[in-house]
C-alpha cells in the first residue's frame, strides 16, 4: 500500500465515508460542537495525520440526503504491527445504520489495512449490541472493545 489517497470515498448501501475536507466546514463544526476556527484546525491536523498514514479518519454522510451524520475511522494506526484504534462519533442513528457503519469499519481494517487487532472506544450513541454483532468484545480492564482476527 503506497498511500491512503485511494481510501475515499468508501461506500455502503446508505453511507459515504469521505475526507473531512469534502464537507462544508460549518456542517462539520455543527456536528462536532466547535467553532469554525477550532474545527478547521482539527480537520487540517486530521488530514495531515492521514497523509502521514498514522490515522485514517472520514466524515460519514447519508447518501440519500447528503447530510453529514458523523465521523470516524482509525485514530491511531500501527501498520507494521497490524493494529489500530478506531472510533465513531456523531448523531444518534438506528441500530441497523450503526451496524452498517461499524461493519464497514471492521471489514476495512481487516481487508484493506490487514489489521489483525483493533480496539474501538464506543461513543454514547453506539449500541453495544452493534459492537458485539461486528465481532468486537468488551474489555474487562477499560471501556474499549477489541476485535481480533481469528485464524
Amino acid at each position: 500500500m503506497s498511500s491512503f489517497e485511494g481510501y475515499h470515498p468508501l461506500l455502503t448501501p446508505s453511507f459515504r465515508f469521505d475526507w473531512l475536507t469534502r464537507f462544508k466546514l460549518k456542517n462539520v463544526a455543527t456536528l462536532t460542537n466547535h467553532d469554525l476556527a477550532e474545527t478547521a484546525d482539527w480537520i487540517n491536523n486530521t488530514m495531515r495525520s492521514t497523509m502521514k498514514e498514522s490515522t485514517l479518519t472520514w466524515g460519514i454522510e447519508r447518501r440519500r440526503t447528503h447530510k453529514l451524520v458523523g465521523w470516524g475511522g482509525f485514530f491511531t494506526l500501527d501498520l507494521p504491527a497490524h493494529t489500530g484504534h478506531a472510533g465513531l462519533a456523531g448523531k444518534p442513528l438506528p441500530a441497523s445504520e450503526q451496524q452498517e457503519i461499524v461493519d464497514r469499519l471492521v471489514n476495512f481494517g481487516r481487508d484493506e489495512l490487514q489489521l489483525t487487532e483493533m480496539t474501538l472506544t464506543p461513543s454514547v450513541n453506539l449500541d453495544e449490541a452493534v459492537l458485539a454483532a461486528a465481532g468486537l468484545t468488551a474489555n474487562t480492564t477499560d471501556t474499549d472493545w477489541t476485535w481480533r482476527l481469528h485464524r
